[in-house]
């Protein structure tokens, strides 16, 4: 920040807000939901600085088509925020390395969500028994420098990866999200059995505290969403303990007002959370993501599970920045490419027809 002039000889707090105003501007422009997914990849290895890529994914229905649409959009978000300075990886042994950050399945998988909360309503006088509340990220311009020291200072290889995709509730999400926040609202005052007797069935303490969850998200996702999937690898026991301070500044927790979670990722879905890491992917992951919930999740409560609106997306999304008159966190020189750990350089990857030309 101190070297292009932006923000100088501001308090930190505005500066930071501006940062973020900066970076929701440069989501906004780049919402479109045809496909397309972009992520932020944070990685560091002991005795290194923190480095940051910027990946991108687009669909199409053969590999001409897929690589000239996805080039078309890296052009796109090369133009970052004016803190941010972007280079094009122009190596494909380069782009390899950063997708795939290591070269099997990490020991350490975890992944940062939405806190999912649940109880059996008391009440009878509705179709479900089961409540289910997930609760909202913080959207707030929090500072993202005490992770990324922690990723700076891990004691063993690893990446923090925040991906998104831009996303438009159908019609039928938002009318299944209305139907919630009208039952819970409703169960959550006083009830009568029936209109004969004028004994009142008390609040439901459960639908007291869902009901203004479901009426902020009707208001929140009715507009331009955002699939949010935040995942950690490490090839040590570095991924929960960097996942638990990350939820802590998505979304810190209080009591009785949710917040974000950290799950490790169960062994048996570890194959699946690794094939989302490395191909951008957000491949349902039932016992990791559904918390402790008793029953599985509908496929409209899978959505909303993961679907976050604007100013959500930004606090999930930061690009890197520093502030002037502090130790430098980033690598910010272009790296001379990988090597492997005799310093030679690896092997070309087979040849692909339709690989993007740079």
């Amino acid at each position: 920040m101190s070297e292009n002039g932006a923000h100088v000889g501001l308090p930190e707090a505005q500066r930071r807000r501006e940062a973020t105003d900066l970076e929701q501007v440069w989501l906004s422009r780049h919402w479109q939901p045809d496909g397309r997914a972009f992520e932020l990849r944070y990685a560091a290895a002991p005795g290194s600085a923190v480095a940051c890529t910027l990946l991108c994914r687009m669909p199409g229905p053969d590999g001409p088509t897929a690589s000239a649409a996805v080039l078309a959009l890296r052009a796109a978000l090369a133009d970052c925020p004016r803190h941010v300075r972007a280079e094009p990886i122009e190596d494909v042994r380069e782009l390899h390395t950063a997708l795939v950050p290591f070269d099997r399945v990490p020991a350490g998988l975890a992944e940062v969500r939405k806190r999912l909360s649940w109880a059996w309503l008391n009440r009878r006088d509705t179709d479900f028994r089961l409540g289910v509340a997930l609760a909202p990220l913080g959207g707030e311009a929090v500072s993202w420098e005490p992770v990324w020291d922690a990723l700076a200072r891990a004691g063993a290889p690893t990446v923090a990866a925040i991906c998104l995709e831009p996303h438009a509730p159908a019609p039928e999400l938002l009318s299944y999200l209305g139907y919630l926040a009208r039952e819970y609202g409703r169960l959550a005052q006083p009830g009568r059995p029936n209109p004969v007797f004028t004994q009142y069935i008390p609040p439901d303490p459960f639908a007291q505290r869902a009901a203004p969850l479901y009426h902020d998200a009707l208001g929140a996702l009715a507009g331009r969403g955002y699939r949010l999937r935040v995942s950690l690898a490490a090839t040590g026991d570095t991924a929960l303990p960097l996942a638990e301070q990350l939820a802590a500044t998505l979304a810190p927790y209080t009591a009785g007002a949710g917040g974000a979670v950290a799950r490790p990722v169960a062994p048996s879905e570890a194959a699946d959370a690794w094939t989302n890491l490395t191909g951008m992917h957000r491949t349902w992951l039932e016992r990791t993501y559904r918390q402790e919930v008793p029953q599985p999740l509908g496929e409209w409560e899978k959505i909303l599970a993961d679907l976050v609106d604007l100013p959500q997306a930004t606090a999930a999304f930061r690009f890197p920045y520093e502030i002037p008159g502090r130790p430098p966190l980033f690598a910010t020189a272009r790296r001379s490419g990988p090597t492997t750990p005799d310093g030679s350089a690896p092997a070309a990857p087979g040849p692909d027809p339709h690989a993007p030309k740079f």
